[in-house]
């Protein structure tokens, strides 16, 4: 019985893992763009050194995931009004991230 309590609490542990990665992969940076010390006028015309490459960057691990993220979604949630949900806040995700490299200028 103890082992059988031990790996359910393992299962459910591994499972709550999962679900916070997927979410972080779906929005990458979420966590601390509310509270981001980039925010503001400054970064719009002015963007330090190395920020419009690491810009690039999470745009393309983005964009790389969103294809993986979005069957992992799929194959777990069949109502179709929550799948065109999700596709909407992941396109909407890309286009936020799009308009901040936009927003830096080159070098």
């Amino acid at each position: 019985m103890r082992k059988l309590r031990l790996t359910l609490a393992s299962l459910a542990a591994l499972t709550l893992a999962a679900i916070v990665a997927a979410v972080a992969l779906a929005a990458p940076g979420a966590i601390g763009r509310a509270a981001s010390p980039n925010a503001g006028a400054a970064t719009a015309v002015y963007c330090p050194a190395g920020e419009r490459k690491a810009r690039q960057n999470v745009l393309a691990k983005y964009v790389k995931t969103m294809a993986k993220v979005r069957a992992a979604y799929f194959k777990n949630v069949k109502d179709k009004k929550k799948r065109a949900q999700f596709v909407k806040k992941q396109q909407a995700q890309l286009k936020v991230l799009q308009k901040r490299l936009g927003q830096c200028e080159d070098e």
